[in-house]
């Protein structure tokens, strides 16, 4: 079995999008882990931050991924208070690479 353990860190958004009617967002992160052939494995989802066009959340998630066949998928939404999504923006990661250290 070849799955490493990914760390990612949701540090912050600069300059988001205005969605509310007062002209701030609500903004949250929701960090997704798929496999293109078997879907989703698992999705996790950072605290709201009221009111804010330039969020931060420095929340740190780990995830166990098998590099070669998993991605990641990067969403930020504006939670609205009439409980329906708005969706901001959109990332994705294709291949999870390893970073080597030198000592």
């Amino acid at each position: 079995e070849n799955s490493r353990i990914v760390r990612v860190k949701v540090i912050a958004g600069i300059g988001l999008a205005k969605k509310d009617i007062l002209g701030a967002s609500d903004p949250y992160v929701r960090v997704t882990l798929y496999d293109p052939m078997n879907g989703v494995l698992t999705s996790v989802q950072t605290k709201t931050i009221k009111k804010s066009l330039n969020p931060k959340w420095n929340e740190e998630i780990l995830f166990r991924v098998h590099p070669q066949q998993h991605r990641l998928l990067f969403e930020v939404f504006d939670e609205n208070r009439l409980c329906f999504l708005i969706f901001l923006y959109k990332w994705q990661l294709d291949q999870l690479q390893q970073q080597q250290r030198k000592s």
